[in-house]
């Protein structure tokens, strides 16, 4: 299996700070969520700093960005 890097563009940096400021402020429900919220605000600072990320670091991101979109529409922003 290949682990190809993808590098980060000027918009998805733009949006890894918009996640991580969610993940920052939002008022988690539970330990578990918050580890969950922790690890991946750590991952999203470790991308900002190299300027890539891996196949499996994406996926982790793709999930994170469906409950992030989730969350948005249900406060109507």
């Amino acid at each position: 299996m290949y682990n190809n890097a993808t590098f980060t563009t000027k918009q998805q940096l733009k949006f890894l700070k918009e996640m991580d400021k969610w993940l920052a402020n939002e008022p988690w429900q539970s330990e578990v969520e918050l580890e969950i919220a922790i690890q991946v605000r750590e991952m999203i600072t470790k991308i900002e700093k190299k300027g890539y990320y891996y196949e499996g670091e994406a996926a982790l991101l793709n999930h994170m960005r469906e409950e992030y979109i989730k969350h948005k529409a249900k406060r109507g922003k």
